[in-house]
C-alpha cells in the first residue's frame, strides 16, 4: 500500500495539476473572450460608422427632398402666373383684334362733314392755294423728263 503521506502528496500533486490546468483552460477562455469582445467591439464601431454614414445619406436625401418640394412649389407659382398672364394677354389681343376691327370699318366708312371740316386746311381745301402757291403749281410728275446726263441739274 501507498503510504499516507504519498497518497497526500499524490492527491495534493494531482489538486495541484489541476488547478494548473484549469488555471491554463480559464486564463485561454479569458484572451478567447477578450479577442472576441475586441471583435465585437470592432465591429460595433463599423456598424456604428455606417449607422452614421446612413445619417449623413438621410439628411442629405431630406435636405434635397425639401429643396425639391421649394423647386416645384416655385414651378407651379410660375406655372399659373404663365397662365394667368397668357390669359391676360389673349383677351387683350383679342380687344385689339375688335378695336382694328371697328377702326377698319371707320376707315372704310365717309369721313363725317364735322371732322373733315375741322382738320381742313386751305392750302388743301382751297384749289387756288393749291395750284398757285409760292413755289408754283405742282406737277403733275414729280421726276423731271428724261434726257442727256449732262442736263440733269436739279
Amino acid at each position: 500500500m501507498i503510504p499516507l503521506g504519498w497518497s497526500a502528496a499524490g492527491v495534493l500533486g494531482l489538486a495541484v495539476v489541476l488547478t494548473l490546468w484549469r488555471a491554463d483552460h480559464l486564463d485561454s477562455e479569458r484572451a478567447f473572450e477578450q479577442r472576441r469582445a475586441e471583435l465585437a467591439e470592432h465591429q460595433r464601431d463599423e456598424k456604428q460608422g455606417l449607422i452614421d454614414l446612413q445619417g449623413g445619406v438621410l439628411a442629405e436625401q431630406q435636405r434635397q427632398l425639401g429643396m425639391l418640394t421649394d423647386i416645384d412649389m416655385t414651378t407651379r407659382q410660375l406655372s399659373m402666373t404663365l397662365t394667368r398672364q397668357g390669359a391676360d394677354h389673349a383677351r387683350a389681343i383679342e380687344e385689339l383684334k375688335r378695336n382694328d376691327q371697328v377702326v377698319a370699318d371707320y376707315l372704310r366708312g365717309v369721313v363725317p362733314a364735322a371732322l373733315g371740316v375741322r382738320y381742313a386746311r386751305r392750302e388743301t381745301t382751297d384749289p387756288a392755294i393749291y395750284r398757285g402757291g409760292p413755289a408754283g403749281p405742282v406737277p403733275a410728275d414729280p421726276l423731271p423728263p428724261a434726257g442727256p446726263a449732262g442736263d440733269r441739274h436739279h
